[in-house]
């Protein structure tokens, strides 16, 4: 047995390229102060607000960024992978 399913021209399957510029922003002054922070304050800025000071010492990769912004489906709020 044999299936076969309807493909759509290649022209309309391929999506059009999202162009984004991604910024990368000097943090060393918020992470200077996070560093400053008493033992106290660390554990109380945590219950607060979770990991965020971590969140700081994560290195961002642009171009990873920017091929993720392709896949980014705005009103789903989450990534789709066509024929995957």
């Amino acid at each position: 047995m044999r299936f076969e399913t309807e493909r759509e021209p290649e022209s309309e399957s391929l999506k059009k390229k999202i162009d984004a510029k991604v910024l990368k922003n000097n943090l060393t002054g918020i992470r200077e102060l996070g560093q400053k922070l008493k033992a106290v304050w660390r554990v109380i800025f945590r219950k607060r607000y979770g990991n965020l000071l971590g969140l700081l010492e994560v290195e961002v990769q642009k171009f990873v960024i920017t091929t993720l912004v392709q896949y980014y489906d705005p009103l789903l709020r989450c990534f789709t992978f066509q024929n995957f």
